[in-house]
């Protein structure tokens, strides 16, 4: 069975090398090559042979080229990606052909979607190992979105590499992208979104330990009438007064309010881990020394706040009846009780 699937996939390669070439009296057939191709890399895939399906799609692409078929050579460069990611796992390849589909996709005009979306599987091959390749990729399918007028589709991918920049501690980075997709929902009206960019880039820039440039962006949203009125703005303002005055008690507060919790998770989880610097730490007590009086017993010492003089505790016999205590003087013990005489 796989050799007959193999003898045919090669006889659709050579009509399609047929088609593809030009003589005297004729010119290529690119689009009956195409089709060749693309009948050539399915016959392949099915046999598992894995390096001819992908050279197949991707000539299948080269011949659809030709003919100005750009949506079928973006299909073409893209399924060429996914067997190389996910058959042979070749990254390099994968990462490739996705960028080719992507550009196919962008030039045939109808679908920046698609292409958006191809440069985003691209940079999610590359999240692990090429972190500055995974960060252009992500950001160009960003690109794509607001050069298209695509704004409302784009929510994910910045969500997305907010949360891949947070992973790298690149806060500085990840709040340049909040802040655009700040100006991308002003832009569609958006203005829930817009409200959560706003509390985001605060907590991103204070967690990098920027306060001033958190102050600057203030500024920056408070030019905007309808966002100075929202409670983001407001706990927003909160938390970089509790960071600016060193309240880290107050700011911990805030960090785990209602508004915050609706960010995104790699974000909130960001502004409870935030440490204020210069806060006042309150410290335990050191345990107080013992004192050792001459019958043997030990007693505690009190520190008076503002002095160092230091007076025994008192014993339980100091204690009158409301169950107070008392000091400097020792209440004598009740006479004892005469039990015979409550009998009686």
């Amino acid at each position: 069975m796989a050799s007959g699937s193999l003898k045919l996939a090669q006889e659709y390669a050579k009509e399609a090398q047929k088609a593809s070439k030009s003589s005297w009296f004729s010119k290529p057939e690119w689009d009956t090559a195409a089709q060749y191709w693309d009948k050539a890399a399915t016959v392949y895939k099915t046999a598992l042979h894995f390096e001819e399906a992908i050279d197949c799609h991707a000539k299948a692409s080269d011949a659809f080229t030709k003919v100005n078929a750009l949506y079928l050579a973006a299909k073409g460069y893209e399924n060429a990606a996914m067997i190389a990611e996910k058959q042979l796992k070749d990254h390099s390849k994968a990462v490739m052909y996705y960028s080719k589909s992507s550009d196919m996709f962008r030039s045939q005009g109808s679908s920046p979607e698609r292409a958006a979306e191809m440069l985003e599987k691209a940079a999610k091959i590359c999240e692990d190992v090429d972190t500055i390749q995974a960060i252009q990729l992500y950001d160009t399918a960003l690109g794509i979105y607001e050069a298209e007028d695509r704004g409302r589709f784009s929510m994910g991918t910045f969500k997305k590499l907010t949360s891949y920049l947070i992973g790298k501690s690149r806060l500085p980075e990840a709040a340049d992208v909040q802040m655009r997709l700040y100006a991308v929902c002003e832009q569609i009206n958006n203005r829930y979104e817009g409200n959560k960019c706003c509390l985001a880039v605060v907590v991103l820039l204070l967690a990098f330990g920027d306060n001033v440039a958190a102050s600057k962006k203030m500024d920056e949203f408070g030019q905007s009438v309808s966002l100075i009125h929202s409670d983001e703005f407001a706990l927003a303002d909160q938390m970089l007064q509790a960071y600016t005055n060193g309240d880290q008690e107050e700011f911990a507060n805030l960090a785990r309010s209602q508004k915050v919790t609706f960010l995104d998770s790699s974000i909130s989880r960001l502004a409870v881990k935030t440490r204020v610097p210069g806060a006042a730490r309150v410290e335990q007590p050191p345990s107080l020394p013992q004192m050792t009086t001459p019958g043997g017993a030990a007693a505690s010492s009190s520190v008076h706040a503002g002095s160092s003089h230091t007076t025994p505790a008192p014993s339980a016999m100091s204690q009158n009846n409301s169950g107070s205590t008392r000091t400097g003087s020792a209440v004598p013990p009740a006479p004892p009780v005469d039990d015979d005489d409550d009998l009686l």
